[in-house]
């Protein structure tokens, strides 16, 4: 009878220790191998609230970072992996397949002189992944940098890095499969440094002003509160010292007593790009910085994403680009 091994996953990437002298230290084995049971995972059960606080669990839901510093914290517990095929070999570890844990999304928008530090620090128990795709968020095929160089508990940092003015998705992802070790967990993530400056538009500060609020009597820029899937259109320019040649504004956006969970999407017309520019829970008040384009007449776009119920909104704004 020829020797017994045990392997042991430390950690996929790494290498496999058992009995005997079986030692496999190449990662692309240990990616085959996870690919042979693992390409496609999902956690079973609900989204935790602070989930769905954090990262949205699908990249039409992505969490918006529109301003720097950005700092979020969250948990990946129950969330989906939504990415179960491919990653591209561009990214920094190498990586064929992506990670088979949960993960959370979040969207930026960067521009010409951007630079970015982006850092995942994960619970001490939480062995997390952290990359950046560009393109469509649906594929791997995109992927443009990956961090994936500590175990549980140790932090993972990009940058600092400058990227190709567009739309990107960063992913907090998680090493191990559900039925494995520490496949999910609590994080924080920092983005610090500038988003750069959109082409040809030089930005002007003002003294924040409220340029709406729905739980004002009715009105333009008053209620009644927001409706679950109706579209509701602002005029901006002209209020609080904005200007008809305005092209975007910067503004903070504020939800709060919805009567459901749900996500809202601010444009400035047209139909509604995927991505939500704020997310919440019923009940919840929430708030998230953001940049906004602005229709050639100055007008702005709300649409409410809910399934059902209402939520009343309000923006305020410190700055505009022309």
């Amino acid at each position: 009878m020829g020797p017994l091994y045990r392997p042991i996953c430390r950690r996929y990437g790494r290498e496999f220790q058992g009995w005997g002298t079986m030692t496999v230290q190449s990662r692309a084995v240990s990616l085959v191998l996870l690919s042979i049971s693992l390409i496609v995972t999902r956690a079973s059960g609900q989204l935790s609230p602070s989930a769905v606080a954090a990262g949205g669990d699908t990249c039409a839901t992505a969490t918006v970072i529109a301003s720097l510093p950005y700092n979020d914290s969250g948990n990946t517990t129950n969330a989906t992996d939504q990415s179960p095929f491919f990653l591209s070999a561009a990214c920094a570890a190498g990586g064929m397949f992506t990670r088979p844990g949960p993960d959370l999304v979040y969207s930026i928008t960067v521009f010409a002189g951007n630079s970015l530090t982006l850092t995942l620090t994960p619970a001490a128990t939480y062995d997390a992944t952290l990359y950046v795709v560009g393109g469509s968020c649906s594929s791997g095929l995109g992927c443009v940098v990956e961090s994936d160089t500590g175990i549980e508990g140790q932090a993972e940092t990009i940058g600092p890095r400058t990227f190709t003015p567009g739309t990107y998705y960063v992913y907090v992802d998680s090493i191990y499969a559900p039925d494995e070790g520490p496949d999910h967990g609590s994080y924080t993530l920092s983005v610090t440094g500038t988003l750069g400056v959109p082409n040809n538009t030089s930005f002007y500060t003002l003294t924040p002003c409220r340029i709406l609020d729905t739980r004002d009597p009715a009105g333009p820029w008053g209620g009644p509160a927001l409706a679950a899937g109706a579209t509701r259109v602002f005029t901006i320019a002209g209020r609080c010292s904005v200007p008809l040649a305005a092209k975007s504004v910067s503004v903070n956006v504020t939800v709060t007593q919805p009567t459901a969970p749900g996500h809202l999407i601010l444009f400035p017309g047209g139909t509604p790009p995927g991505v939500s520019t704020i997310n919440f829970r019923s009940g919840q008040t929430r708030a998230n910085n953001a940049i906004v384009p602005l229709s050639a007449s100055g007008m702005l776009s709300v649409a409410d994403g809910q399934s059902s119920g209402t939520t009343h909104f309000i923006l305020d704004v410190n700055g505009y680009f022309q």
